[in-house]
């Protein structure tokens, strides 16, 4: 089952910050050191960023964590950027359907432009993709890939991680590897470049569309003792990695530890 685009969910807020006493950066980067970075400084005036994280964020009424709330913004809420404060750890000005205040530049919170949400009762998984992109349900995986260009996200699932296959496609090297909590699950980010003095396209293994390039990186996840899904994504460049990022901080999954209940939206 498709479900239709988000809109936004403004509702009152009682309380503040969440303890939180610093706002983290705006800037964000590919977790291998060396990746391209997205910066929020230049041109943001006009631009419209959508809420990625799954338990919504906290609209202030001035830039920081300790000013009141006065609204909240649902995933998948596209707010219109009126201004950017790169002071105490970064501040966006939003305006949303009928409130305005400032948000945490944190990319892992919100990410440029408008994504569509993508949910799959039989995939057990939702996650938002941004709206220029397509998506094939295929009999071994899903795959998600942009109208322009060869860079393709695809998701597996399968009863054991062990039974996703090897982790490390044939011909690559492993270049970075990280801890990456994706929903409340555990898992590691593992990033690989093809070897060789000329990456060339080769197709993905198990019969997915999907296609091999120069770059690949996965994150496998134990979601419980028969569930395991795979997050891979094929690429180019650097600078491509940011979608692959916002792909895993706004999926969720109908497990116990992606569904517990927040104690409040996020900062």
């Amino acid at each position: 089952m498709i479900r239709s685009a988000a809109l936004l969910l403004l509702v009152p807020a009682l309380a503040c910050a969440c303890g939180m006493t610093s706002p983290p950066t705006v800037s964000r980067t590919s977790s291998s050191p060396g990746s391209a970075s997205a910066s929020a400084t230049p041109q943001l005036v006009g631009t419209q960023r959508t809420v990625l994280t799954p338990l919504g964020l906290n609209i202030h009424a001035q830039a920081s964590v300790t000013a009141a709330v006065v609204a909240t913004a649902a995933q998948g809420s596209t707010l219109a950027v009126l201004d950017y404060r790169p002071d105490n750890g970064g501040w966006f000005k939003v305006q949303g359907e009928s409130t305005t205040g400032w948000i945490v530049a944190d990319p892992s919170l919100t990410a440029g432009g408008q994504f569509t949400p993508y949910s799959s009762d039989a995939r057990m998984f939702s996650v938002l993709v941004p709206n220029t992109w397509t998506f094939a349900e295929e009999s071994v995986d899903v795959v998600f890939r942009p109208q322009q260009g060869q860079q393709t996200i695809v998701v597996r699932t399968a009863a054991t991680r062990s039974a996703l296959g090897p982790e490390t496609p044939p011909g690559y090297i492993t270049t970075y590897s990280n801890v990456q909590v994706v929903c409340g699950y555990t898992g590691q980010l593992n990033e690989y470049a093809r070897g060789g003095a000329v990456p060339q396209t080769t197709p993905s293994p198990n019969g997915s569309s999907a296609t091999r390039l120069a770059n690949y990186a996965d994150i496998r996840l134990k979601l419980d003792a028969t569930h395991a899904m795979e997050i891979g994504f094929n690429y180019e460049s650097k600078n491509q990695f940011v979608d692959f990022q916002n792909f895993y901080d706004s999926i969720t999954f109908p497990f116990p530890q992606c569904e517990a209940p927040a104690a409040a939206p996020s900062p």
